[in-house]
């Protein structure tokens, strides 16, 4: 989980777009062996990572930019919040269990190109 939060955040940070993360969360989810818990937990860890982000950003601007968007949506900056929130469980959940998925498809051991004899 350790690895889902530092390289899911970093993804956040560095990657312009938010199918970066994904990409990353892809990555750990086949590399690292779990079951549909590690999928929840990680999408937990994310959600919280976007959350705690968006706050971050959010405070010191003086929520300016939360109430223009909220308003444009019309629902209010805590509910804004939480979308954001589910964003990201369903972000980490999604490339977690798709990596884990791409796991079981891909082969595991490279294909020989010949026969010794």
């Amino acid at each position: 989980m350790i690895s889902v939060a530092l390289l899911g955040t970093m993804a956040t940070l560095w990657l312009p777009h938010w199918s970066g993360s994904l990409y990353v969360l892809v990555a750990l989810g086949y590399l690292f062996q779990g079951r549909w818990l590690y999928s929840l937990s990680a999408g937990g860890v994310m959600a919280l990572i976007w959350l705690i982000m968006a706050l971050s950003w959010d405070i010191p601007n003086e929520r300016l930019l939360s109430h223009r968007v909220a308003e444009l949506f019309g629902v209010s900056p805590s509910i804004l919040w939480l979308i954001t929130a589910i964003v990201g469980f369903l972000l980490g959940t999604v490339g977690v269990s798709l990596g884990q998925a791409l796991r079981g498809v891909l082969p595991q051991k490279p294909p020989r190109l010949y026969e010794r004899r």
